[in-house]
């Protein structure tokens, strides 16, 4: 009986405990308490638009619409200052508007899994931006301001359609992840490895003819996947890096001669087409 009851009062309890923490899961509550507001999540609704009431909110810091239909963002939301977060994946989105660029405290942005066809330039003014996720979309390019983002660690760029990246990419000293796999990517800059902080990187599934030497560059390289990355032969210059653990590879690669002091530590795991999460970090 305790324990039921312990059960009950728990679920009373969540809409104070959530509140408690400014966290608000619908409009009409968050409108009533409007400077407590820190969060709105509000996911898997269906919702088709969103009120354009969010410089209502003067403490705003995230926000969370993933899992609906929206296609559009509305004026109120890019007045808020103190944004830190905006996730909007499963959503309907085609463009993001200029206006994100005003942004400039965002450190989280999500629009994975929208069909957006291009970035604004205005993206390179999100000079805090730590994570940006953009995995499948209908991206063929990316702008140059992209470079800008020097705060920027996680990079998702997982199915889309590029077909290249502008030279800018090299700025991006402070990247640790990086996944640009299932494009059409023909080239990576020659100057690959400029990216120095790289921990992650996957390139596979796309139309490589060369992965750069200059990627022997990114000591600190852990997990690299080449599988059908359409490069035939590895850089020798991986054989180097003694922070990598594993190497993932297609039965058509030729693979560099490993060094003796990191042939223990580096693992070359071969990928058979059609295998899926096979490797430690493919979570995000």
């Amino acid at each position: 009986m305790l324990r039921k009851l312990s059960f009950f009062a728990v679920l009373i309890l969540m809409p104070i405990l959530s509140r408690a923490e400014h966290v608000y899961t619908n409009f009409e509550d968050a409108l009533y308490e409007k400077k407590q507001v820190r969060s709105i999540r509000i996911t898997y609704k269906s919702l088709d638009s969103l009120p354009n009431i969010f410089d209502q909110f003067p403490n705003l810091e995230e926000v969370n619409f993933s899992n609906n239909n929206l296609k559009s963002l509305p004026p109120s939301l890019f007045t808020c200052r103190k944004l830190r977060s905006i996730k909007l994946l499963k959503n309907n989105f085609t463009t993001i508007p200029e206006a994100i660029g005003r942004l400039r405290y965002l450190q989280h942005l999500s629009f994975s899994y929208n069909r957006i066809t291009s970035l604004p330039d205005s993206i390179g003014n999100l000079i805090n931006l730590e994570e940006f996720g953009l995995r499948n979309n209908l991206l063929t390019a990316l702008p140059a301001t992209i470079g800008n983002l020097k705060r920027l660690q996680k990079l998702a760029l997982t199915s889309n359609k590029l077909e290249s990246i502008p030279q800018s990419f090299t700025r991006l000293k402070d990247l640790e992840f990086l996944d640009l796999s299932d494009n059409y990517l023909e080239f990576l800059p020659n100057d690959f490895g400029k990216l120095t902080s790289l921990k992650f990187f996957y390139i596979n599934r796309n139309r490589l003819s060369f992965i750069p030497e200059s990627i022997g560059n990114c000591k600190l390289l852990q997990e690299l996947d080449v599988s059908f990355c359409g490069a035939i032969q590895l850089p020798s210059t991986l054989s180097n890096i003694q922070k990598l653990d594993y190497v993932y590879v297609d039965r058509r690669t030729i693979v560099f001669y490993p060094d003796p002091r990191n042939k223990f530590r580096q693992n070359i795991i071969t990928v058979d087409a059609g295998a899926i999460n096979y490797r430690p970090s493919q979570a995000f």
